[in-house]
């Protein structure tokens, strides 16, 4: 986006420049051609005088005399009423018909003296090598002006990418970027209600999840207590503890039913957008061991279980930020941090290190929210020099 925005604010700075030459070219021009007509006019008037002059002193007036008085890129063309005419002409004179030609009527003839065109040809090309580096440096200034101009238009937009990329990994701590930009505006507000929203869903469906997991498992599960009383009861006929086993198969086939329902229910709105393990460990230790160390202190990282297990990453980012910033705040030393991939479908983290006695717990509180709206949950243990969070989270 910043090339083309660049690109097109130097075509169109060279275009405006390229209209205003053309018409102030046609304006000096028209004001040139004037310019030589007067000069030329003075000419002829002048050398009819000279004529007249030496008409009254009845000296012949031929080409020896005209050339005297003929420039270099002029002609001078003498007819008397009576006599043949005489024609000088100079050395880069080129006939053509957008020469300039003035002419004097004198009492014994008349005198017309002639400027080839070339002569204003000439004078634009003088001037060629100062219009050829107007253009450059004109075209090399807006190229300039143009690529600072355009990176304050783009980065809003760049900006909103990454953020708008964070939000389809599960992320709803986007960071949208200030703008005067009405179209970065609207995108802004359209960001940060889908996330508002997105979150508000997600936690619906937590709680729908749990309190479906509730409803359902609690009666089903006395239900099935029942049933297996009643097969091990050697007073109840034989054909009614088969069909109490049968209906506890059945039992068994409902619950199992009944928690893939809540399994799906639990994978929200962003389940498909999952990487394995080894690369969500990998790019977010990368990015907080970077962080560390502007501050002199070590991550040191390691991913255990099983590594290709996928994960929505948005919100293990998430979690992560929060409990590695409060680290960078208020943490002492150098930070463990241990992901652990649960076989059975769930993510435990594991952040290590010493933290000062005298730390709020402002982003521990937010960062435990945020686990709770996933639906898992976070647990501070304290031991003899260190301070841990361990959390655990559902796969999706």
């Amino acid at each position: 986006m910043r090339r083309r925005l660049t690109l097109a604010f130097l075509l169109v700075t060279l275009s405006m420049i390229l209209l205003a030459g053309i018409v102030r070219a046609v304006t000096l021009d028209g004001m040139l051609r004037e310019r030589e007509g007067e000069h030329l006019f003075r000419e002829a008037t002048t050398l009819a005088s000279v004529i007249e002059a030496n008409d009254e002193l009845a000296r012949p007036v031929d080409r020896a005399f005209l050339e005297d008085f003929v420039g270099p890129d002029t002609e001078i063309v003498y007819a008397p009423a009576n006599g043949p005419r005489a024609v000088v002409t100079g050395p880069d004179f080129r006939d053509g018909d957008d020469g300039i030609t003035s002419t004097i009527s004198l009492d014994g003839g008349k005198v017309t003296v002639r400027q080839s065109a070339g002569a204003i040809q000439n004078l634009w090309g003088r001037d060629s090598w100062s219009v050829v580096a107007l253009f450059a440096v004109t075209g090399l200034g807006s190229a300039l002006i143009g690529f600072v101009i355009s990176g304050s238009l783009a980065a809003p937009f760049q900006k909103l990418a990454v953020a708008a990329s964070a939000l389809g990994r599960g992320r709803f701590d986007l960071d949208l970027p200030p703008s005067r930009v009405p179209e970065a505006r609207a995108i802004t507000e359209a960001l940060r209600s889908s996330a508002t929203a997105l979150r508000e869903r997600l936690k619906r469906e937590q709680q729908f999840a749990l309190h479906a997991s509730h409803v359902l498992r609690t009666p089903l599960t006395t239900l099935r207590l029942e049933l297996e009383e009643m097969t091990l009861d050697e007073d109840l006929p034989a054909k009614a503890r088969a069909a109490a086993q049968r209906c506890m198969t059945a039992v068994d086939d409902v619950t199992l039913v009944a928690s893939d329902l809540v399994d799906l229910s639990r994978r929200g709105l962003i389940g498909g957008a999952q990487v394995p393990l080894r690369e969500l460990a990998t790019s977010c230790a990368q990015h907080w061991s970077d962080e560390l160390d502007e501050y002199d202190r070590r991550l040191t990282a390691a991913v255990e279980g099983d590594l290709d297990l996928t994960f929505t990453p948005g919100p293990v980012e998430q979690v992560l930020d929060l409990l590695l910033r409060d680290r960078v705040a208020h943490g002492l030393g150098d930070t463990r941090l241990v992901l652990e991939g649960d076989p059975r479908g769930h993510l435990r983290l594991l952040v290590r290190g010493a933290r000062r006695p005298d730390a709020d717990d402002e982003l521990l509180d937010e960062a435990r929210a945020v686990i709770e709206a996933l639906g898992g949950r976070l647990e501070a243990v304290r031991g003899e020099g260190h301070s841990d969070q361990v959390v655990l989270l559902p796969r999706r």
